[in-house]
């Protein structure tokens, strides 16, 4: 095995950019927390007791954020029950795909990447990625149960919300786990820094506005379409009364 892949994992080498601060508690304060929903598409055949235990753990990470999160279990197996929402992607709802391995020609071949995400130029992204077959590897190897898995979920959408340029010393975020990451993992105390949470924070705010205005300006389209077709309707019964003997 090689030594590097046994000393240290990459997780996204997209673009670092360094953040210095330690990790606290969760912020409190008088604002609701922001939500958005996530849809785990599970191509992976993933036990049905250990994805559930890991979208907990991933749940709690956000939480500690400041963001609430809803998690949709979406797979072929559930394609005749599963929501409809599975398959929508906007800017608060998101989608994790978790693939038996590696597809992408860039990252085949690095046993050291456990997953991707694809964020646009300004930062935005809707979906995310993770190769399960690496991350069951390593988590049998480290003995680190559903920890892993929760923890690559997690930072692959912390790269959805945060940009390209965002991994960090220390935390969630960091680009490369070692054995200090390792042992936060296995003791469940890997969270985003400060800084993070209150980027996060304050970017799906801004996403939820967005599509707020753009569910309104929609339904006064079609408020003002109904009400322009019941008129001509009414106009046309009018029309037609007056001619009736």
């Amino acid at each position: 095995m090689n030594k590097i892949f046994e000393t240290s994992l990459v997780f996204m080498f997209l673009a670092v950019a360094p953040f210095a601060l330690a990790q606290v508690p969760s912020p409190s304060g008088a604002l609701l927390s922001p939500e958005m929903t996530i849809s785990v598409h599970d191509y992976a055949d993933v036990p049905s007791k250990l994805l559930s235990a890991a979208e907990n753990q991933a749940r709690e990470i956000y939480r500690r954020a400041g963001l609430e999160t809803i998690w949709l279990n979406c797979s072929p197996k559930l394609e005749n029950i599963e929501p409809e929402s599975c398959h929508f992607s906007d800017a608060t709802h998101l989608t994790l795909q978790i693939n038996p391995r590696a597809l992408n020609v860039q990252v085949r071949d690095r046993l050291d990447v456990l997953g991707t995400a694809y964020p646009d130029d300004k930062g935005f992204g809707y979906f995310a990625y993770v190769f399960y077959d690496r991350v069951q590897e390593l988590a049998v190897r480290q003995r680190l149960g559903h920890s892993l898995l929760a923890d690559v979920m997690a930072h692959e959408i912390g790269h959805l919300l945060l940009g390209s340029n965002s991994h960090s010393l220390t935390g969630i975020m960091s680009a490369h786990w070692n054995y200090d990451q390792l042992r936060n993992i296995s003791e469940g105390t890997m969270w985003f820094i400060p800084a993070q949470s209150r980027m996060m924070r304050d970017r799906l705010r801004d996403r939820q506005g967005r599509h707020s205005d753009l569910v309104v300006n929609a339904r006064e389209q079609k408020t003002s379409a109904v009400a322009s077709t019941l008129q001509n309707e009414l106009h046309s019964r009018e029309r037609f009364s007056l001619t009736v003997p």
